[in-house]
């Protein structure tokens, strides 16, 4: 008597091991047999080593009783012979329904109607199996057992059909939180990114401002009408830089009206010394660039053009679709770029604006032959969007 309850503790155990070695691989399902690339053998193989791990824990409860009508070799030919049945059902089942479940039409179903789908799969097609594989077993007939094996199958079925459910809700509400935390990271990203442009934009103005104010300083002075001409450029100017404060890019339009309105300012201030013109090539006025990108070039031609020679200064602004993208030159007589070139804060605060807004679809070209120029590639079109 101690010996059989001894035995019934035992097999009582090994059951309670493998049903925690089932759960324990279930949980790892997609990481099992990792290194086998062709996902079909890969999760047939670990479907049939969790299916196994169940199995061999419930017929670790039955055994006890199977041992003592049997012989040790009878009894292993039993279970052997139950792990290749339950181990040809379940591939059998398992490839049913992964068929079914690629179906355009099933897929598009709710969470609910997917997996009730998928659950009348299981049952279905265990019965079918099932009810063959007993019906082989019994030399081609059907025993009186056959309806116990349509129960079994049943309960067997519905089980594999709420552990397939479990999983996947498991599997759901994990994306679920994974897309959240993505969502949060990339609203994180865009905030960050904003912050950095307004700070960019903050200096941007002020820099305009000096510059603009001490050639209106000057011209009061000597020339009054030309002073307000001034002045009214300037708040022009700075109408835009205000309007489009909430804004991260601008139209082409929009940033060559900005850059004009500069160069008038610095005309009236130096008259015949500087002379200007804007092309703008092709329907591209509707497509969006960073916002002050080009008038801190052309202010940089003023400055190290005229400004530091007193010599006339001729500056050509050039807008052009090159390929699948934009390209911004701006040309002008000044003096050549030095070979080791040191960007001011203008030139920087653009490298910025593309590392936010292109990255790594952007350059930027300083050349003095065959003319002086700095030559902005965009390596992307985008369209004017009333929610950019």
């Amino acid at each position: 008597m101690k010996h059989q309850v001894a035995i019934q503790i035992l097999f009582i155990l090994c059951s309670t091991i493998f049903l925690s070695v089932a759960i324990l691989l279930l949980s790892l399902y997609k990481r099992l047999f990792s290194a086998i690339k062709n996902v079909w053998i890969r999760r047939n193989l670990a479907t049939l080593l969790i299916a196994i791990s169940f199995m061999t824990a419930f017929i670790s409860l039955l055994s006890p009783e199977a041992m003592s009508k049997t012989t040790t070799g009878g009894f292993l030919g039993i279970v052997l012979k139950q792990l290749l049945q339950g181990g040809i059902c379940v591939f059998f089942v398992f490839n049913s329904v992964w068929l079914i479940s690629r179906i355009p039409m099933v897929g598009k179903l709710s969470f609910i109607k997917h997996h009730a789908v998928i659950i009348i799969s299981i049952i279905l097609s265990a019965v079918f199996i099932y009810s063959l594989i007993h019906y082989v077993d019994n030399g081609m007939k059907m025993s009186e057992q056959f309806h116990y094996v349509l129960i079994q199958a049943y309960f067997y079925s519905v089980v594999t059909g709420l552990i397939y459910t479990a999983v996947n809700y498991v599997e759901l509400d994990r994306k679920r939180k994974l897309n959240e935390k993505e969502l949060e990271v990339t609203r994180l990203m865009a905030l960050k990114t904003k912050a950095e442009l307004d700070a960019l934009h903050s200096k941007i103005n002020p820099h305009f401002l000096y510059n603009a104010l001490n050639s209106i300083a000057d011209l009061s002075v000597t020339d009054g009408r030309k002073a307000r001409k001034m002045t009214i450029a300037l708040a022009d100017l700075f109408r835009y830089s205000i309007n489009y404060s909430d804004h991260n890019y601008s139209t082409i339009k929009e940033e060559v009206e900005m850059a004009e309105v500069y160069l008038q300012i610095e005309k009236i201030r130096f008259e015949d010394q500087l002379n200007y013109s804007i092309q703008v090539t092709g329907d591209i006025n509707h497509y969006l660039i960073p916002r002050f990108v080009l008038q801190p070039i052309v202010e940089n031609a003023v400055k190290h053009g005229l400004k530091a020679t007193g010599r006339m200064t001729e500056i050509n602004v050039e807008v052009k679709q090159s390929g699948q993208g934009l390209e911004l030159v701006v040309a002008d007589n000044g003096p050549a770029f030095p070979e080791e070139l040191s960007p001011g804060y203008g030139v920087k605060s653009i490298y910025d604006k593309l590392d936010l807004l292109f990255p790594g679809a952007y350059e930027v070209h300083f050349s003095n032959q065959p003319r002086k120029n700095v030559s902005i590639f965009i390596h992307k079109l985008m369209k004017n969007d009333p929610g950019v």
